[in-house]
């Protein structure tokens, strides 16, 4: 749902922002979209390999139907151009609804484009076929037409636009076919059918943009609680959850790559005397510009800053050097310093932090690199505060 260096922002800010904002259009700021989008890839791609499943079993009966149907009007062996094009398209479009089921299954990345080309396809082989079948006498179901139509708006990872799109394409070929090249029904009875092709369109459309708004609300409502769950509700930093699911994965990624890990822990030097002198609300502000401090300085997407609690916050660096970690931690420490948050009860006056860090040993898990930052963040404040001291 989010990476993990988007933690620098409030928890849910962007998600309930667009909620409390609308969404009438079904259309997220440009963002959010994208995280929506493929979220619908991801939940989708079984229903729709499933409807393209149904669609070829469906499919390949009106096939079995039409073998019958070409035996009973004598014309194996002869050539009958409209018949074999009713023929070919009958089966090309099963190849392609059973490859497409398939691939959809089995494949990754976006087969959007896969599931609208299979829908139009069949939408406008049965659009051919009907009126093909028609004017060799023979019975076809012109409520075929309607619910394809309507199953448009089927669960096969399409929008709300793009399934109307493909309604309406559908929709209006089938239309042109009946009026202009069905001579054997009635005007009237064509009019009928061109009028329940156009009523199914809204009547399926009404449902597909309320179930696709609905879908769009429970997405931002899962965003909004899974960053709930995962940020300090103060800083908008990762918690001590988040950091450590966050790290074990990195420590793993670092012992495979052989790249350097520098891990510190992060103390408000003197806060519970801050908190007497300013009162709780000031060291709310303290503690939240400190985070905002932490959070600049990282460096997407691996990089982390968390809150462990209270005032101890953690900074979790993939990549650099000792030497370079070690530059950062000293930035940190200048950027507070840069700010003056006035601290009367400290003997420097203004607000500062203690560091403690540690690099990553070979085949060393992340426990114990807490273990060896937290003893490195209590040299630091025993011999004076305001600095940075490795284990």
């Amino acid at each position: 749902m989010f990476q993990s260096n988007e933690f620098s922002s409030k928890p849910g800010d962007r998600y309930a922002r667009q909620l409390r904002r609308g969404f009438r259009r079904l259309r997220f700021e440009p963002e959010i979209e994208t995280e929506y989008r493929r979220k619908l890839i991801e939940t989708e791609r079984v229903p729709a390999s499933v409807c393209a499943a149904v669609g070829a079993c469906v499919w390949l009966a009106f096939a079995l139907v039409d073998l019958h149907r070409i035996s009973i009007l004598g014309l194996w062996g002869q050539f009958d151009a409209p018949v074999w094009l009713w023929f070919g398209l009958r089966w090309s479009v099963l190849v392609l609804l059973v490859a497409g089921a398939a691939i959809i299954r089995n494949g990754r990345g976006d087969y959007t484009r896969l599931s609208w080309t299979m829908y139009a396809a069949m939408g406008l082989a049965i659009a051919v076929t009907a009126v093909i079948v028609h004017s060799k006498g023979l019975f076809a179901a012109d409520s075929a037409q309607i619910v394809v139509v309507m199953a448009a708006f089927l669960p096969l990872g399409l929008t709300f636009r793009r399934a109307l799109a493909a309604a309406l394409i559908v929709a209006i070929f089938s239309i042109v076919a009946l009026l202009a090249f069905d001579t054997q029904h009635e005007l009237e009875h064509r009019v009928q059918t061109v009028a329940m092709l156009l009523l199914a369109i809204p009547v399926a459309a009404m449902g597909g943009y309320l179930r696709e708004h609905s879908q769009r609300r429970q997405f931002l409502l899962t965003a909004i609680l899974d960053r709930q769950a995962h940020t300090d509700p103060l800083t908008g930093l990762a918690n001590r959850r988040s950091l450590f699911a966050h790290a074990e994965r990195m420590v793993h990624l670092a012992a495979k790559q052989g790249s350097a890990v520098a891990f510190a822990i992060i103390d408000v030097d003197h806060f519970k005397r801050f908190n007497d002198s300013y009162g709780h609300g000031a060291g709310d502000l303290a503690l939240q510009q400190v985070a905002n401090v932490l959070s600049a300085d990282l460096r997407a997407p691996l990089d982390m800053a968390a809150r462990l609690g209270g005032e101890e916050f953690c900074v979790l660096l993939c990549g650099p050097s000792p030497e370079a970690a070690q530059a950062r931690f000293d930035h940190l420490l200048a950027r507070i310093r840069s700010l003056a948050i006035p601290h009367a009860a400290s003997p420097t006056g203004f607000l500062t932090l203690s560091i403690g860090a540690a690099a990553l040993a070979r085949h060393e898990r992340f426990a114990t690199l807490v273990t060896r930052a937290d003893a490195a963040l209590y040299r630091a404040k025993h011999e004076g505060r305001d600095r940075v001291r490795w284990a």
